[in-house]
């Protein structure tokens, strides 16, 4: 079992694009992060290689000292990928920002260990990136077990994130809201945010932006990226041809309660940077107290991973 350096959160702003390394260049690069998820990288890993041909996609995973032997099976399972094994938890942000560094392509995937890619999802992510010459990201549609999840939304307000699920706005199609819960999700459009846990990013629009930032170690860091590239007058778009099927919370749901802590802090971070310097305190102290709420909820033994909360 590796044993794992002190779990730090990581300081600082996204430092500039590095150069990457030297050799072959692909169209498109995978960055998968995973923290004991084996067996769902695996499959990710196996539909990845299903997609694509040899020289035609990099696949990098990077592994924030997982305990669950992911290092080894990745080695053993998928030698074509290349693995980054970090000697402590980084974040998930400062994780992505080292696979991107690492990697060559024009695209970047963004991944989370627990999905897998239907066949032509890549292929249609990219032709969105090609055809939408300001467009950031391109995000697909996520499925669970056949149904559709929630893909799309707009940007959030404050209140909306305060009530979290309670603010969901449903029995309507409008495309407003933090997620878009009644949308079909059947037309390729720009959106204010996608779900993270998988999308296609144009590596010169991260060259013009700057990487993640880091400071938010787990969640909220894809909708501070999103924020920023859309201030820097990139494009954020919604791919239905793209499906991708999504377990959910592989990692999050071995560690709830630091997860809310985590999320609530990033939600602080996220409408501290947007907000006067004067009402920083009341932030602090309503997402405080709106953490304290969600643990208590924890360990009432209530489930509560939801995208929507």
């Amino acid at each position: 079992m590796r044993r794992c350096g002190a779990d730090r959160l990581p300081t600082g702003y996204p430092s500039p694009l590095v150069e990457p390394p030297t050799g072959p260049l692909v169209l498109v690069s995978a960055v998968i992060v995973n923290w004991n998820a084996r067996e769902q990288l695996l499959r990710c890993l196996a539909s990845l290689r299903r997609e694509s041909r040899p020289g035609e996609l990099e696949v990098v995973v990077v592994d924030n000292c997982s305990s669950d032997g992911s290092v080894d099976a990745v080695r053993a399972a998928a030698p074509w990928a290349r693995v980054i094994a970090n000697e402590a938890n980084r974040g998930l942000p400062a994780a992505n920002n080292q696979g991107i560094a690492a990697t060559t392509g024009s695209y970047v995937l963004i991944s989370n260990p627990d999905v897998e890619y239907m066949p032509g999802a890549i292929g249609a992510l990219r032709d969105v990136l090609e055809r939408h010459p300001r467009a950031a990201f391109a995000v697909p549609q996520l499925v669970q077990d056949g149904t559709r999840q929630t893909s799309a939304g707009s940007l959030p307000s404050l209140h909306e994130t305060v009530l979290g699920g309670l603010s969901a706005r449903r029995g309507t199609s409008s495309t407003e809201g933090y997620w878009w819960h009644e949308w079909p999700h059947d037309e390729e459009r720009p959106i204010g945010h996608g779900a993270e846990a998988a999308y296609l990013v144009r590596r010169t629009a991260i060259e013009q932006v700057g990487l993640q930032d880091q400071r938010y170690a787990l969640d909220w860091e894809g909708i501070d990226w999103s924020s920023r590239m859309t201030d820097a007058g990139w494009e954020i778009w919604f791919v239905p041809q793209a499906v991708v099927e999504h377990a959910g919370g592989a990692s999050i749901k071995q560690a709830q309660t630091r997860w809310v802590l985590l999320s609530n802090r990033g939600m602080y971070m996220y409408f501290a940077d947007r907000r006067p310097a004067w009402q920083r305190p009341l932030l602090a102290a309503l997402f405080a107290a709106r953490a304290c709420v969600k643990i208590g909820v924890i360990k009432l033994g209530v489930r509560i991973y939801d995208r929507a909360e």
